[in-house]
C-alpha cells in the first residue's frame, strides 16, 4: 500500500486538532474549575469554545490497518484571543481568534463567518465549505444536536483529501473524519469524542 494517503491522513489530523496519537489517559477525569482570561461567547466560540484547562479524548480508528487507540489534546488560553493545543504537554497547534474567524498559525482558518450553509474560505491545506448547518451526531460523549459540518478539499500531486468535521455548540470537535486517496490506493482514519472537561489538578 501506498505511504502517501496515511501521511496526508495524518497530517489532516494535525491541521484540525494536532495528530491522531495513542495514549493511555482519558479525559473523563474528576470535575475542576477552569480558569482563564474571560472569553466572550460569539457565533464562532459556540463551535469552537476551547475553554482554559479543557482536556478532550477521541476514540480513533485507521481503517486500512484496523488500528482502534486514543488521543488525547489539552487545551490551554493564555489570552482570550489565543488557544493553545498540546499533547502530553507539548504545544502542537494554536489558533487566532480573529473578528473574522478562528485563524490556525499555519494561516488556514478552522472556522470563518457567516457559518452559513455552503460559505467557503480557505484552510490550512485545501478549500472549506460548510455542508450542514443543523447536525446531529451520535458519539461516545454523548449525543449532540445543532452542530455544524465542514468538508475540506486538498490535493497534494496525485493525492487527494478529504476532511469532514463535526462542530458542535459548547463543545467543539466532535467527528473528525480523513479519506485519502493516491490512484487505487485509499485510506479513512476517523475520531470520534469519548469524553471531554476541565483538566484535574490533583489538587
Amino acid at each position: 500500500m501506498s505511504a502517501v494517503p496515511a501521511r496526508w491522513a495524518a497530517r489532516a489530523a494535525t491541521a484540525v486538532l494536532a495528530a491522531a496519537v495513542s495514549s493511555a489517559c482519558a479525559a473523563s477525569a474528576p470535575p475542576a474549575t477552569a480558569t482563564g482570561p474571560a472569553q466572550v461567547e460569539t457565533e464562532l466560540t459556540r463551535f469552537v469554545p476551547f475553554a482554559n484547562d479543557t482536556v478532550f479524548s477521541y476514540e480513533t480508528y485507521i481503517e486500512d490497518t484496523n488500528e482502534h487507540g486514543l488521543a488525547v489534546f489539552e487545551f490551554k488560553r493564555p489570552r482570550p484571543e489565543l488557544a493553545e493545543l498540546s499533547i502530553a504537554g507539548q504545544v502542537r497547534k494554536r489558533y487566532y481568534f480573529e473578528p473574522a474567524g478562528v485563524r490556525s498559525g499555519q494561516g488556514g482558518y478552522l472556522l470563518k463567518s457567516p457559518l452559513t450553509l455552503a460559505a467557503q474560505w480557505s484552510g490550512d491545506d485545501g478549500q472549506v465549505r460548510v455542508t450542514a448547518t443543523n447536525q446531529s451526531v451520535d458519539v461516545p460523549a454523548g449525543k449532540f444536536s445543532g452542530c455544524l459540518q465542514t468538508v475540506e478539499q486538498a490535493q497534494l500531486g496525485a493525492a487527494t483529501r478529504k476532511t469532514t468535521t463535526v462542530f458542535c455548540p459548547g463543545v467543539g470537535i466532535t467527528v473528525l473524519e480523513i479519506e485519502a486517496e493516491d490512484g487505487a490506493t485509499s485510506v479513512l482514519q476517523r475520531l470520534r469524542l469519548k469524553a471531554f472537561g476541565p483538566r484535574f489538578s490533583g489538587s
